[in-house]
């Protein structure tokens, strides 16, 4: 762990707990945001109806029968993953596996049907 001085920059002088936009801003250099947005959130428009956005579009909580494959529900992003990231980084956090646990992380085209994993 590593200790933080006053100004919030650990000993690598890394801050530890800047501004989010300012360390997107850091990581991609080459993105103009205003031309192509990253990807904040979930898409409250752009998920399958088994599904429920909470915390600011930060949270998916599957409501669904679950039972088989034909049960699936997906969510895309507020934007698409501009080009000009090179290598873009995301986490996702499960905090529950459901009763069976059946579930999948991955990217799709805009024209992919929600009603399917990634």
């Amino acid at each position: 762990m590593a200790a933080s001085n006053e100004s919030g920059a650990n000993e690598s002088g890394n801050s530890t707990n800047s501004d989010p936009d300012e360390r997107l801003k850091k990581l991609y250099p080459a993105v103009n945001e205003e031309e192509t947005p990253i990807p904040r959130a979930w898409s409250a428009k752009d998920k399958f109806n088994y599904l429920v956005l909470t915390q600011n579009n930060l949270r998916v909580q599957y409501k669904g029968a679950g039972k088989t494959h034909k049960d699936a529900a997906s969510v895309r992003a507020t934007h698409p993953i501009p080009v000009s990231c090179g290598i873009y980084y995301f986490e996702v956090k499960i905090v529950s596996k459901g009763r069976d646990g059946y579930m999948g992380i991955g990217l799709a085209a805009q024209g992919v049907n929600q009603n399917r994993l990634p």
